[in-house]
């Protein structure tokens, strides 16, 4: 029997007999064991088939020649064929791999805007599964609507409204779980050379951060009018009062309205203040000189610091004897007490006593600030930290303030290795705890001190 062999290696097979290539154009009848064909895709050799016969048999023929040749030209175009089949399992596998690990949702339709592929990042946006949403009518899935509430899957998609090419959409995607995710869409509509629709490629984009950012800068914009107003209208009217040409005032008035000025004018001082301090923190430009710090001595700096500010609230430092110092930068502890004080004195309307403790916990040194105000709802612990997030009081009126103490507070705590939280309940004050960690000697030195 004849042996055929396919490689582009062939230096086993030239040891049996010497190579002969044939050409369509061969007359003449071969007489060697062996026969080379040429496997050729538009004039490209992509391989070679060798007949191989044993020296005893008949010679190969004409006929013989052209029936290999057949044979070599299918068996080409099948070898091409494996090879593109193989290169396009590639490409698709690296386009799956794409789709899937990219971060926006993308999805892919037929002309019955059934989904025919659905990746993590739509997964991940819209809560429904691959699973669920493969076959399934797309404006199940993708439930968008304007600001107006206007359903534009049923009324403005662009599939049904004919667009060829490229078109865009926003709005909020309401997610299987019923939240609103606020998206861009982007439609691809590819269509036959007819008309026909053929396929859809869509795009979700989530804006969530962008709409995130959108609202700090009208938080800012209005906390920031808002703080204004205040200390510069006060401020221009006592000014505008001194400065009347037509009155006398007597010292205690002068005084007095002075003292005013000087109140305002330290309330602005401190919103340019923690505006500056937030702004430097976004930027990542807070660095901490860290000193053995005596957190005892500190908190009663703050304490005699506002001894005097109201009347009718006292400040008070009860510390455990045994708190070691701790490695911290002063300048940057100080701040976090003065908002945690600062901050229970103004939940504080009808006075009380706020009370600075320290303690060792663990490895930790537990500083909490209390109060017997009125407390903070639970709805508004969760969010208490947050940029210019402001609590409402009783009567939901939002309290005097940027917003942005407590979350200078959290960052400062944070930059030292501890961590902050708030314990409270309404109308039983509140608790403001922060932690930082004892250093190794700084641990050593409080567990010897315990023996």
């Amino acid at each position: 029997p004849d042996l055929a062999a396919s490689d582009l290696s062939f230096d086993r097979i030239s040891l049996i007999a010497p190579i002969l290539h044939i050409t369509p154009a061969a007359t003449e009848e071969i007489h060697d064991p062996i026969i080379a064909l040429p496997l050729k895709i538009d004039e490209k050799l992509v391989g070679l088939i060798y007949v191989l016969r044993p020296f005893a048999a008949e010679s190969f023929t004409n006929s013989d020649q052209r029936v290999l040749s057949f044979f070599a030209d299918q068996a080409a175009i099948s070898i091409q064929n494996a090879r593109l089949l193989s290169q396009l399992a590639e490409e698709r596998f690296k386009i799956e791999s794409i789709l899937e690990s990219s971060a926006d949702g993308i999805m892919t339709i037929d002309p019955e805007r059934r989904i025919l592929r659905f990746n993590a990042g739509m997964e991940r946006i819209s809560g429904w599964s691959k699973k669920e949403a493969i076959g399934s009518h797309c404006f199940e899935v993708l439930k968008v609507r304007d600001s107006y509430g206007e359903n534009l899957c049923k009324n403005r998609c662009p599939i049904i409204k004919n667009t060829e090419g490229f078109a865009s959409l926003a709005g909020a995607l309401t997610t299987k779980g019923g939240q609103d995710v606020d998206v861009d869409l982007s439609y691809s509509v590819a269509r036959s050379l007819g008309g026909e629709l053929l396929t859809t490629v869509i795009n979700v984009h989530d804006i969530r951060h962008l709409r995130e950012i959108e609202d700090l800068r009208s938080s800012l914009l209005t906390t920031v009018s808002h703080e204004l107003q205040t200390p510069i209208s006060i401020i221009k009217a006592y000014a505008g009062t001194l400065a009347r040409p037509d009155a006398e005032w007597s010292r205690e008035t002068i005084i007095s309205k002075l003292q005013a000025i000087e109140e305002e004018s330290d309330r602005l001082s401190e919103l340019v203040s923690k505006l500056l301090y937030t702004s430097r923190i976004e930027g990542g430009n807070v660095t901490l000189n860290r000193f053995l710090l005596d957190l005892g001595n500190e908190a009663r700096r703050v304490a005699k610091r506002f001894a005097e500010v109201r009347e009718n609230c006292s400040v008070q430092v009860e510390f455990s004897s045994d708190v070691p110092p701790v490695l911290a930068d002063p300048e940057k502890i100080d701040e976090v007490l003065t908002n945690l004080v600062d901050n229970a004195m103004k939940f504080s309307p009808t006075g009380g006593t706020v009370k600075i403790k320290g303690e060792v916990r663990g490895g930790d040194v537990l500083i909490v600030v209390a109060d017997e105000g009125i407390g903070i709802p639970l709805r508004d612990q969760e969010h208490i930290f947050e940029r210019f997030y402001r609590v409402a009081d009783g009567s939901a009126t939002q309290m005097r303030g940027t917003g942005l103490g407590l979350y200078i507070c959290q960052t400062l705590v944070e930059a030292h290795g501890g961590r902050i939280w708030v314990e409270s309940e309404p109308n039983t004050g509140s608790r403001f705890v922060f932690s930082l960690p004892l250093a190794g000697e700084e641990k050593a030195a409080y567990d010897g001190n315990r023996r």
